[in-house]
């Protein structure tokens, strides 16, 4: 069964939309952050991309409706000061 898992964690990450997947413990067993350009972009992933893997027998979704911080590095341009 764990081996599943991996599989269906290393096919998801494959996937173009995917940022992030991973295998995780308690009741899910995968995590994945996608970036879609809207609403029915994602609709059209779950049901068509996600939905077609035989391994995945349920899911639930979280979208973030607003990035109040974010991580990593600034583009350059950020550093320039004000326009």
């Amino acid at each position: 069964m764990q081996h599943r898992h991996r599989q269906l964690a290393e096919r998801a990450a494959h996937h173009p939309e995917v940022a992030f997947a991973g295998v995780t413990t308690g009741p899910s067993n995968l995590v994945a952050e996608v970036v879609c350009r809207d609403n029915a972009d994602l609709c059209r992933y779950l049901t068509e991309r996600v939905g077609a893997l035989e391994a995945v027998l349920s899911m639930e979704t979280a979208p973030v409706l607003r990035t109040m911080k974010r991580t990593g590095a600034l583009p350059p341009q950020a550093y320039a000061g004000p326009a």
